[in-house]
């Protein structure tokens, strides 16, 4: 009995040190600590915040070096900005993107102004690539601090919808050996955060970075000069492969205010009142049925009926040469019949007087 509850209060005691251990874990993860970085830092973040001061930003790019490559107000002229300034800058767009920023520094910035002033439809969203160098971070931890920056956007403006990018490849390794665990760290964190796409309601998941590769799965130096950050090129890609969905994430809002127009298309239940002619097609079928009716009541009457009779009996030729005529039987038999007797028996008298006459000669 001693023994059980010993190893009862054991297995107890473990279990608490290992909940205070993964607390503890979680606490140290310095993916998930918001952090300030140096001066020069600190003066793009101000920058970036008189920007949001101002307001009109429906598109938002956050993220590290390479989203800052895109260029646009408070950056330099990177491979994207070219691409960023046709197509994103007409979308109302701000580029808030640092060179070297990890997901905590990023969760800074949003804790300080970078969102005050501005409420953004989109934010499309690329980082962690900065925290997955060496034994920085492991994959559980850079995708707690991903998650992170979404509930801090989240917090500050609960309607805008999050583009979440897997982070792109990457082929920086010393050697063989630090290249492929970089690479399956990276798999990793982007398993896990795609788990955060809700449907599109808030987060939308997209990964693009087999765009980047070529036929044999390496990355072309023309497209990641230093296997890292883009050329313009890379933008292009990246550009063709984010448009449409950002064009159909920004409308969303506005989308759903045409929803009642295209209820109101019920006016369009007005076309039925069009194919009202079907009644006049039944009395086109009625008016047919009608002739045949009226030629029930002649028979109905006894007295066309017993004339009828004798004259069918009386000569048959007529019936004969009259044949031509069957259709007629059922109208009105007695008035056309009489009036073709009369006719036959008019034609009969000449032609006997002329046969007479020519005897008598």
């Amino acid at each position: 009995m001693k023994t059980l509850k010993f190893a009862l209060l054991c297995a107890i005691f473990s279990s608490l040190v290992s909940v205070a251990s993964a607390q503890e874990s979680k606490k140290d993860n310095s993916a998930t600590k918001p952090a300030p970085r140096d001066k020069g830092w600190e003066k793009r973040h101000d920058a970036f915040v008189g920007i949001a001061k101002r307001g009109n930003v429906d598109l938002l790019f956050l993220g590290d070096s390479i989203t800052d490559a895109w260029g646009g107000e408070g950056h330099g002229m990177g491979g994207g900005h070219k691409i960023f300034t046709s197509k994103f800058v007409p979308m109302k767009a701000a580029n808030f993107g640092i060179g070297g920023d990890r997901t905590q520094h990023v969760i800074w910035r949003l804790q300080n102004g970078e969102l005050d002033g501005i409420k953004p439809k989109v934010v499309q969203l690329m980082i962690g690539t900065n925290n997955s160098n060496g034994s920085d971070n492991t994959a559980e931890e850079i995708a707690d601090g991903v998650k992170g920056i979404i509930d801090e956007i989240k917090k500050k403006s609960p309607s805008t919808k999050v583009l979440l990018l897997a982070v792109f490849p990457r082929n920086t390794g010393k050697d063989d050996g630090a290249k492929k665990i970089q690479k399956d760290k990276i798999d990793k964190v982007n398993s896990i955060i795609s788990k955060l796409d809700d449907g599109g309601k808030s987060v939308k998941f997209l990964d693009i970075g087999s765009k980047f590769k070529d036929a044999s799965g390496a990355l072309p130096k023309e497209i990641m000069p230093d296997q890292l950050h883009l050329s313009e090129k890379g933008y292009e890609i990246w550009a063709n492969a984010v448009e449409g969905v950002i064009t159909s994430m920004l409308k969303g809002d506005s989308a759903k205010a045409v929803e009642p127009t295209k209820k109101v298309e019920p006016a369009t239940a007005a076309k039925p009142t069009s194919g009202t002619p079907e009644p006049t097609k039944t009395v086109k079928k009625v008016e047919p049925a009608t002739p045949t009716t009226p030629a029930k009541p002649a028979p109905g009457t006894p007295e066309p009926t017993k004339k009828g009779e004798p004259v069918k009996k009386g000569e048959p030729e007529p019936t004969k040469k009259g044949e031509p005529a069957p259709a007629v039987k059922a109208p009105a038999k007695s008035s056309k019949t009489v009036v073709k007797e009369e006719v036959v028996e008019v034609k009969k008298t000449p032609i006997r007087d002329f046969f007479r006459k020519l005897l008598n000669r």
